[in-house]
């Protein structure tokens, strides 16, 4: 079986979209036939006439210092605004740019490896994942190669192109679940049973119209099911959401359409057939490990205080962003902090703050 691996970016689509753009402003083409390609691009209209907001992806909020100097580029560039903002879905946003600058504007992230690339629309949106991955005490795994595999899988594939509506993911690296299953489509919480490490996976939560909890709808599957198991349940949503109503087509009103039995009955379904179609293709092996007591590490979600983490002599460092927030001075600032001090890792996290990992103990005070 092949190890999934796909590229963010794509220089041909890029070329595609510039060529659909030009088309749109001479009028060859009309509004409806632009907006499809404009929003599969990550690209949002705004208020405002004339601009548009590009939305980045960021799988499980993870970038390094090139990449921030890039977003710092894009901002000072293209950008009206003068500043970027950190969402709660761990991606970033650059508002206020021309339309017809936009195709420069996704061009320079690809250059860094960074996409827009359906972080709109009716596709899978960015994937949020614990920002504590690798560096918590706590947990089984590092969700982050999976996570990002799992992103890569998703990404332009033919099932998740038009989907009835937008579909939310998280993982989680331990039951704290700092990715907050609860509330997504669909959330994957590493986990053991009687020993054997493997995943719990919750689906049906959101929030907005008609908030609800997740159901769980599969108490443990070991790691080789849990890419079929996350496209049945996108199938279902593909297959059985409705189309007609925006309002009530996410997952989560499958559950009141079948109840939670009969949900439970259509993804085992789904299942049969994913497990099949998805025989060749993996995940990357996690590599499990066990769980430690660590202090400071007692609620979920992203710290507000510097912590050690789990690798000896390394710290988490927070830093706030005023309403989600940065400027194109700071991006440039904390990409040169980054270098400096040998700090490869920066997250965005679900609070729309930063956080740096791998701080040494000795460059806290500097940092």
């Amino acid at each position: 079986m092949a190890v999934i691996t796909q590229p963010l970016t794509s220089d041909e689509e890029i070329v595609r979209y510039e060529e659909t753009l030009q088309a749109f402003l001479d009028e060859r083409i009309d509004h409806d036939r632009f907006q499809s390609m404009r929003l599969q691009q990550g690209i949002y209209g705004q208020r405002q006439e004339g601009v548009n907001m590009v939305r980045i992806k960021l799988p499980g909020g993870q970038f390094n210092a090139s990449q921030a100097e890039h977003v710092a580029d894009i901002v000072e560039k293209y950008s009206q605004h003068g500043t970027a903002h950190v969402t709660t879905r761990q991606a970033i946003q650059v508002h206020y740019i021309p339309l017809e600058k936009t195709p420069d504007a996704i061009r320079h992230l690809a250059k860094a490896n960074l996409t827009s690339r359906e972080a709109c629309n009716n596709t899978v949106r960015n994937i949020t994942g614990c920002p504590l991955a690798g560096v918590c005490p706590h947990e089984h795994t590092d969700i982050s190669p999976v996570l990002n595999s799992v992103a890569q899988h998703f990404l332009r594939y033919p099932l998740t192109q038009h989907l009835p509506r937008k579909f939310k993911m998280s993982f989680s690296g331990c039951e704290s679940d700092c990715s907050q299953a609860m509330i997504h489509d669909v959330g994957i919480v590493a986990t053991r049973k009687d020993g054997v490490p493997g995943f719990k996976i919750l689906a049906g939560g959101g929030l907005g119209h008609k908030p609800r909890h997740a159901i769980t709808v599969e108490t443990f599957v070991p790691e080789k099911q849990l890419l079929a198991s996350m496209e049945a349940l996108i199938s279902l949503h593909n297959r059985y959401s409705n189309r007609r109503m925006r309002a009530k087509s996410r997952i989560k009103f499958l559950v009141d359409k079948f109840g939670k039995d009969g949900f439970i009955e259509k993804y085992k379904e789904e299942l049969e057939r994913t497990i099949t179609a998805l025989a060749d293709k993996t995940l990357p092996a996690a590599e499990w490990v066990e769980p430690k007591s660590g202090k400071g590490y007692n609620n979920p979600g992203a710290p507000r205080a510097v912590l050690a983490q789990k690798q000896d002599g390394l710290n988490i460092f927070p830093i706030a962003l005023p309403i989600g927030d940065i400027t194109v001075a700071q991006l440039r600032g904390l990409a040169a902090l980054m270098r400096n001090h040998n700090i490869v890792d920066v997250r965005t996290t679900q609070d729309q703050n930063l956080m740096l990992v791998g701080v040494p103990d000795e460059k806290i005070a500097a940092v």
